[in-house]
């Protein structure tokens, strides 16, 4: 009897392994063993790691900073920090942030848009919206890394806000496929294989992962994260409902990126507060 209980738990943790990696593979370049079987289980069960990811992520960015900031000042630490992220993902996201830039800006009706997200060329919309982007994120990180609060346990801070943003921001692209519809009809995409809803269990695993990654922070700052975030992600909802009726991958990279520096503005508002 004990043998058999040991083998199911063996089995059902070699099953979120799998999961684990499935989602390394598609939101990362981190690598993973050649020997997974890619169709050993439903691809877009992978999705309930995607908050996982992002916490590695986190994780990963915040070494370098550490590293970088040992030899050079916060805002050369910072861009070593960000070209760092963008290797990580491959600039996964931010692709689809200049692709719906591109295609909302430049579409008129749901073929349009559809049909300018999927060119691989980058269009003017796209240059801007990496542009503000990441200058924007840029100049939150840097003032955020230099805040006087965080002087004694100043980098464990300024790392509970990168965990906090990259968990939080992923799980609000989970919350979009779970709500949504896609929007592309062709099975060529290659977000169709992970657009599916999350059975409930693996949807509540994720959420009460991306809660945790906030309570580290005080309560009222956590009731302001989550209402900014909800809204964005509903605003977005809408628009991309109205404009496409539902979501592509590159709505998602968009929702993350978005919510993620949202979360980092909100955080820099709460806590430069708390100073002033």
């Amino acid at each position: 009897m004990p043998e058999k209980l040991n083998k199911q738990l063996y089995k059902k943790l070699y099953k979120q392994w799998v999961l684990c990696c499935y989602a390394l593979s598609f939101f990362s370049r981190c690598p993973v063993p050649k020997s997974i079987n890619f169709k050993a289980y439903p691809f877009h069960l992978g999705n309930t790691y995607f908050p996982f990811v992002g916490a590695l992520h986190a994780l990963i960015c915040f070494t370098v900073y550490c590293v970088s900031l040992s030899v050079f000042d916060h805002t050369i630490s910072i861009i070593f920090m960000l070209l760092v992220g963008l290797f990580l993902t491959g600039a996964f996201h931010e692709d689809g942030l200049a692709d719906c830039c591109d295609g909302f800006g430049g579409g008129y009706n749901k073929k349009q848009c559809l049909s300018i997200m999927k060119d691989s060329q980058i269009g003017t919309y796209g240059v801007l919206g990496l542009i503000i982007l990441f200058a924007l994120k840029a100049a939150v990180l840097i003032q955020l890394s230099q805040l006087n609060q965080f002087s004694e346990f100043g980098l464990l801070h300024f790392f509970g806000v990168l965990f906090s943003a990259a968990v939080v921001s992923r799980f609000s692209a989970l919350c979009l496929i779970q709500y949504s519809e896609y929007a592309r009809e062709d099975e060529t995409s290659k977000s169709t294989q992970s657009s599916h809803q999350l059975p409930l269990p693996y949807l509540l695993g994720a959420s009460l992962f991306s809660l945790l990654s906030l309570l580290w922070m005080p309560f009222i700052s956590i009731l302001v994260i989550v209402i900014v975030t909800t809204i964005c992600t509903l605003l977005c909802k809408s628009y991309f409902h109205k404009k496409i009726e539902g979501y592509t991958g590159d709505c998602l990279g968009f929702l993350q990126q978005l919510n993620e520096l949202l979360i980092l503005l909100t955080c820099l508002a709460l806590f430069g507060a708390s100073l002033a």
